[in-house]
């Protein structure tokens, strides 16, 4: 089987996750967006199809992070946008780098992550 090569965009924060998904598609990043993880389902399968999660929450709690966490997400990588959520800094996988997002660090990160044996999670968090 093929290794999984697109970017799902969860836009848990749905105006940010819109952005997100607009630099990854100008930047020729295949990627689906959608507003709920659940509209993936079932979550087991998404490393199949998916080599890269990104997560856009920007605010305390982020549903999605905390999923891939409890493992729901196996086979997949995890980059969380703008997040404050406690929890993340517990994670020995998890960087985290401040919002305002710059935009080639951001790809740099996705393009690395993208490649076969790249592991890992990144939080990018924000400041309100």
């Amino acid at each position: 089987m093929a290794e999984p090569h697109g970017v799902l965009v969860v836009g848990e924060t749905p105006s940010l996750g819109r952005s997100i998904a607009d630099l990854l598609e100008s930047e020729n990043v295949p990627t689906r967006y959608v507003f709920d993880l659940e509209a993936e389902a079932p979550l087991a399968s998404l490393g199949k199809r998916y080599a890269v999660i990104v997560a856009a929450c920007s605010g305390y709690f982020c549903a999605t992070a905390r999923r891939w966490m409890r493992g729901e997400m196996p086979g997949t990588k995890l980059v969380v946008v703008g997040s404050r959520d406690p929890i993340l800094g517990s994670t020995p996988e998890v960087r985290q780098v401040d919002l305002p997002l710059r935009a080639s660090g951001f790809m740099g990160t996705v393009r690395e992550m993208l490649q076969p044996r790249s592991t890992g999670a990144m939080v990018v968090r924000g400041t309100s």
